[in-house]
């Protein structure tokens, strides 16, 4: 074979080459947007108290969706409520009560709702309880104007709520108790903020969710948790949602599945929460 033959075959198998590579790197690309394309992004937006199990849940649904990414908003449930009434992209809502559920309801933002799990209030104090409050004088103390009380807002958070209908039960015993109370209480937007309140020492007496003062114990906080007498106690009841605007229904319906499972009320149970039976 003479040279100038020799040199148009090497040419060829370069140029073969090169466009074998090139029609690889195609592929692999294409491959990898239309993978991307596909990825579905699951939107749930949940109550201020249910981070962690929520988050523990979400690892074991994608470890069966591994297509799925999930993004949650963690807010007080009103605030969240008045997110999906202004247009907030959301497949599922969970909240910390039945209540802002019947009023998306009524508006046609959802057809059904679905409580998961119970929860109760307690107080919690500084570690070194300056108010010197215990489970026998709660009520003294919170009817103390010098004691100061951190509780989230009635108006906006289904934890602020409950806590005033606790004040209303002990009213009943304590006539005039309510307004005393409620009177010097400072309450906040929602319990996620009374959090790091109590954690620093700046209240001598918060009201929470039982399953909120455990995390915030299990997190290293040096606090009190002082039990509410069941007379007085309110409990609170945790719903889910699909919403109507969901584009994943499918995907919704497993997520809500595994929250009634028995790996899901185990979670809801390690992070203080009484599941549905």
């Amino acid at each position: 074979m003479d040279e100038k033959k020799r040199i148009d075959r090497k040419s060829i198998t370069k140029l073969f080459k090169f466009a074998l590579l090139l029609f690889l790197f195609s592929f692999i690309s294409f491959n990898l947007n239309n993978t991307k394309a596909k990825a579905v992004t699951l939107r749930i937006l949940a109550a201020d108290a249910l981070p962690k199990p929520m988050i523990e849940m979400g690892k074991i649904f994608k470890k069966k969706h591994p297509g799925v990414v999930i993004d949650y908003d963690f807010l007080g449930a009103g605030v969240l409520k008045g997110d999906i009434e202004e247009g907030a992209p959301a497949d599922m809502f969970l909240s910390a009560n039945g209540k802002f559920q019947r009023q998306l309801k009524k508006k046609g933002f959802l057809n059904s709702y679905k409580v998961f799990a119970y929860d109760y209030l307690a107080a919690a104090t500084p570690i070194d309880n300056p108010a010197h409050v215990t489970a026998v004088n709660l009520i003294q103390k919170l009817m103390d104007k010098n004691v100061s009380l951190t509780t989230s807002s009635p108006h906006s958070d289904p934890a602020g709520d409950y806590t005033w209908a606790m004040f209303r039960k002990i009213n009943k015993k304590y006539p005039g108790a309510f307004r005393i109370i409620t009177g010097h209480a400072d309450h906040l937007l929602d319990a996620a903020l009374v959090m790091p309140i109590l954690a620093s020492g700046n209240t001598d007496l918060g009201i929470l969710y039982t399953s909120l003062l455990l995390e915030l114990k299990k997190t290293g906080a040096k606090i009190n948790i002082i039990k509410i007498k069941p007379k007085y106690n309110t409990r609170a009841k945790f719903t889910v949602a699909i919403l109507n605007q969901s584009k994943h229904k499918m995907l919704d319906e497993d997520f809500e599945t595994l929250l009634f499972s028995a790996k899901g009320k185990k979670i809801l149970k390690q992070w203080g929460f009484t599941p549905v039976q």
